[in-house]
């Protein structure tokens, strides 16, 4: 999937509702944390909130340190029995800067896209423990204004801990988030005459075209 395919799908999904030890999950409290979190940003959209009141509703959904992280190698995205870590060999400030970039990036996205599926259905299909604390939660997404269009399947991959829990990748139709962004990253991060910086930069531009996007918009 290219690079702009898989940003915008990977916005839609997270507008609809929104793996590494040996403890069983708590899957109801999983499911509950998705059907809490989609409804709370749900009503953010409908009565006309902010923005920024949006992208903190957000915040409280997903983690985008262990998003950051997985996109990077550390641990591998569940599709990807091995892979490099490039976590690790990139220094503090650069892993603080492609955390940011990512978070921006996906927020960019949503603000496009979270208007749109305001007239989804969303409906929570099944929940299972797939080990190490993490929870797989699936849903459909159907948009009750076109409603011969297929519904998206979408599963939210949850780490709990306690009664904390986050999303940590989301997989829409089959394509999931972190394994996509590592295969990019990984490609970009291993090409002669690429590298860290030209990632960053890469991420920027996405970021920079999505903010004229959106200016223009208005």
């Amino acid at each position: 999937m290219r690079f702009r395919q898989f940003v915008s799908a990977a916005a839609v999904a997270l507008s609809c509702t929104f793996v590494a030890g040996g403890a069983f999950a708590d899957v109801d409290a999983a499911k509950a944390f998705v059907q809490e979190k989609h409804s709370s940003i749900k009503e953010l959209v409908e009565k006309g909130s902010s923005t920024e009141k949006v992208k903190e509703a957000m915040g409280g959904m997903v983690d985008y340190d262990q998003l950051a992280r997985r996109t990077m190698g550390k641990p591998c995205p569940p599709a990807v029995p091995q892979c490099t870590n490039h976590w690790d060999d990139l220094k503090p400030e650069q892993q603080k800067e492609v955390t940011d970039l990512l978070r921006n990036l996906v927020e960019k996205n949503l603000q496009k896209n979270l208007n749109k599926t305001k007239d989804f259905d969303v409906s929570y299909s099944g929940a299972k423990d797939i080990g190490e604390n993490v929870s797989k939660i699936k849903t459909e997404a159907k948009s009750k204004a076109k409603p011969r269009d297929p519904a998206v399947q979408v599963d939210y991959v949850i780490l709990g801990t306690g009664d904390k829990y986050r999303v940590i990748d989301i997989v829409t139709e089959g394509s999931s988030m972190t394994k996509n962004y590592y295969d990019q990253f990984h490609r970009m991060l291993t090409t002669e005459g690429q590298g860290y910086g030209y990632l960053a930069q890469k991420l920027r531009d996405k970021i920079a075209a999505k903010e004229k996007e959106a200016a223009a918009a208005k």
